[in-house]
């Protein structure tokens, strides 16, 4: 599975990261720097009066792998 990680700086300048799965792999730099700066600029993640996504700091597409090490592996329905 593949997943699209945002890290952001929060006020509070803690990195703070928003993790997206089942997004488009074909996304340009360009485009993700322009979403993470809307996602900023709307303010939306406020926690006890901390903007927790204020500074687009990194992006990152994430692989994760399943191994199965024992038994059967599930039947695809």
């Amino acid at each position: 599975m593949k997943a699209l990680e945002l890290s952001f700086k929060g006020s509070d300048l803690r990195i703070k990261h928003l993790r997206l799965k089942y997004v488009n792999t074909e996304l340009t730099t360009p485009e993700v720097e322009s979403l993470m700066k809307q996602i900023a600029a709307a303010k939306l993640f406020n926690k006890d009066g901390v903007d927790l996504y204020a500074t687009p700091v990194r992006a990152d597409i994430i692989e994760t792998t399943k191994t199965t090490l024992m038994g059967d592996p599930a039947p695809i329905a």
